[in-house]
């Protein structure tokens, strides 16, 4: 990221693009490929069926295969073409497989209009059934299989796209060890600079010290525009709708993630924090692709994600893993431990049997499970081994890049050290990048090399562990760092209280989204331009720390120090423990 040069506004470093994915197709051409399936499909039951009471020898059956059953094959294949040729968006393929419907509505209308109206009357009952309900079913899926593929007539504009081969995004072959040879490309990588993979950082104190602005070092910024980002984030967005009515029409729209800009370095912990309802689940899962963004753009080395077509998505699969935050709930009750982590590696074509089976046991012993674990199911493991089995689960495939989803908030607190320990060691191990998302401040301190504060769908503030716990720069940032427990009963303490509920994501407050809680705001004297402008993302000189915030300066620490002194002016507590 580089500042503006008058506004200090940062500009956003465009990342290198390397190829663009296939994007999925449309709604209508997606609903319309399904249609000409199921219709594919009817065509190829009913000449089953005729084929049966005909061997079953049903009177008139013979009769009735005889007409029915060359035509029915005849259109089976005639709109299996049609489906086949419309991937490859050319104005010829959108004629194709229109022609095809229309082909195929035709037939069956002259067909019902023939048996009804009287003129085949050659055909005896069960000759004349099958051909009604043949005319008459036809048409119900054909013709808004063509109405979808005319509404998507602008997606069909000759563009040649290919399909990605699982050779060119540079993953490493599944079946090695994870230890083995497969590592010694990651050697040439730069390793990440920050604090957490030499030493941990220090235990945050209970009182927020507001010093000089942290400067990132140098060598760290070399290091890391050297590398360039592996994922690079721009302005995405993911909004649901809310539907209601009779109609089921849409009457509103949840902003979970509403524009948010990052990247993530090669080898670093890019960390997310923010309350229950911010957005940072579903932003880890639009970068995966796991739930389509609404808009903006993920680049994954290189590699373009937007709305990614699924086989396309498929071989970066092996390199852009998750874990999950539940480890009751993301594990299969039904399925033995084997299944669930060579579910992932059978997916990817590794179909050899002992090969998986071994790989799924290279993954447990890596994550500190026996071997034979692997047949036994879920229900027979604690919560921390089933935590553990979704690492392995995430590492089975040998990623670069993993998501990790609240990994230790569902566990007892001593187990938690081990899984985060266990974490730490695989990152150094296997130089992973995580982009680790927590509630728990002290463990993201611990954890991380850059943090990310997330406020009701956007990035308020982002920079290194040490300019953040340092100095933070904006107050929602100030509030949270003041909730960190005190390890020591002895030490007082002073925390600010946010008034107020977190807004509605369906509603958010205009302007500056936080104003609504915002001490910082009551104690200027509730300036306007918090309620009527967006505050922009401002880097802070040449330190990386970005905010957020009309108001930056304001903050220091005498003023986080007089607002938790006055509480009764700004509705925020002063919490002394006992």
């Amino acid at each position: 990221m580089t500042s503006g040069a008058t506004t200090g506004v940062p500009v956003p470093a465009e990342p290198a693009v390397r190829r663009r994915l296939r994007r999925r197709p449309p709604e209508p051409v997606r609903r319309a490929l399904g249609q000409y399936v199921a219709l594919v499909g009817y065509y190829l039951l009913i000449a089953v069926v005729l084929l049966l009471v005909t061997v079953l020898g049903v009177k008139g059956a013979a009769d009735a295969s005889a007409r029915l059953v060359p035509f029915l094959l005849a259109a089976a294949g005639v709109v299996f073409v049609g489906r086949r040729v419309i991937p490859t968006r050319q104005r010829w393929a959108l004629a194709v497989a229109v022609g095809s419907s229309l082909a195929v509505q035709l037939a069956c209308y002259y067909i019902l209009v023939q048996v009804v109206g009287g003129g085949a009357t050659e055909l005896d009952g069960n000759s004349a059934f099958f051909s009604v309900v043949l005319a008459a079913v036809g048409p119900i899926l054909a013709l808004p299989a063509m109405l979808n593929l005319l509404r998507a007539r602008r997606w069909f504009n000759g563009e040649r796209e290919r399909q990605i081969r699982a050779d060119e995004i540079g993953a490493r072959p599944i079946a090695d060890p994870l230890m083995g040879p497969a590592r010694a490309a990651t050697a040439a990588l730069p390793a990440p600079t920050a604090a957490p993979t030499d030493r941990p950082v220090a235990a945050p104190s209970g009182t927020i010290e507001i010093g000089a602005i942290v400067p990132l070092p140098a060598s760290a910024a070399r290091d890391r525009s050297a590398a360039g980002p592996l994922l690079a984030v721009r302005d995405l967005r993911k909004h649901f709708p809310i539907h209601g009515g009779v109609l089921r029409r849409q009457i509103g729209t949840v902003y979970a993630v509403d524009g948010v800009t990052f990247d993530v370095m090669r080898g670093e912990t890019f960390s997310l924090v923010g309350e229950s309802g911010c957005g940072k689940t579903t932003l880890g899962r639009t970068v995966l692709q796991l739930t389509p963004p609404t808009s903006g753009r993920v680049v994954f080395d290189g590699y373009e994600l937007e709305d990614v077509e699924p086989n396309d998505m498929r071989p970066l699969r092996r390199r852009m893993q998750i874990i999950f935050q539940d480890p009751f709930g993301s594990l299969n009750p039904r399925m033995p431990i084997s299944d669930i982590i060579g579910e992932g590696l059978l997916s990817q074509g590794l179909t050899d049997r002992q090969a998986r089976d071994k790989k799924v046991e290279d993954s447990l012993e890596i994550v500190g499970l026996r071997r034979e674990y692997t047949r036994r199911y879920p229900h027979e493991f604690s919560g921390g081994q089933r935590q553990r089995i979704g690492v392995a689960r995430a590492l089975a495939l040998s990623p670069d890049f993993i998501v990790a989803d609240e990994p230790v908030s569902a566990l007892d607190v001593s187990i938690q050290s081990q899984v985060l320990n266990l974490l730490y060691d695989l990152k150094r191990d296997l130089n992973l990048t995580y982009l680790f998302i927590s509630h728990n401040l002290s463990v993201i301190q611990y954890f991380s090399d850059r943090v990310g504060v997330m406020y009701l769908g956007k990035l308020v503030e982002i920079g290194t562990v040490e300019q953040l716990y340092r100095n933070p720069r904006h107050p929602y940032t100030v509030a949270l760092l003041s909730a960190i427990p005190e390890a020591d009963p002895r030490r007082r303490r002073k925390r600010l209280i946010l008034k107020g509920d977190l807004p509605s994501p369906a509603a958010p407050p205009a302007g500056c989204r936080f104003h609504t809680r915002c001490w910082l705001r009551e104690r200027l004297g509730n300036p306007e331009n918090c309620v009527t402008q967006e505050p922009e993302v401002r880097s802070l000189g040449d330190t990386g720390h970005q905010v957020a915030c009309h108001w930056t300066e304001e903050i220091s620490q005498t003023t986080v120090s007089e607002a938790a002194a006055e509480s009764p002016a700004i509705v925020a507590a002063a919490v002394e423990d006992e």
